[in-house]
């Protein structure tokens, strides 16, 4: 697998982890230790995701639709996948 592609999959599933663990940490699913490096955590996937915004100015919108649809064909894929019935 090429680099390139497994930069655009860390795009897509970073976020997204990222919204997990805030959703998780609202939750009060974490304890305080966990909790602070998980806050971390999402601060830097935050970070790291704007930084590949800015790699390519020039093309911003369309580098974070695609950004937007990979995240939400991976939500879908968890959905699909992912079931505890």
């Amino acid at each position: 697998m090429k680099d390139e592609t497994k930069l655009v999959a860390l795009c897509a599933f970073l976020p997204v982890l990222a919204d997990f663990i805030e959703d998780l940490n609202n939750n009060s699913v974490f304890r305080q230790g966990l909790k602070n490096k998980a806050n971390m955590l999402v601060k830097e996937i935050e970070s790291a995701d704007r930084a590949v915004l800015r790699i390519d100015e020039e093309h911003r919108e369309q580098v974070f639709n695609e950004q937007i649809d990979l995240q939400i064909a991976f939500r879908q894929w968890i959905a699909e996948n992912i079931k505890f019935d």
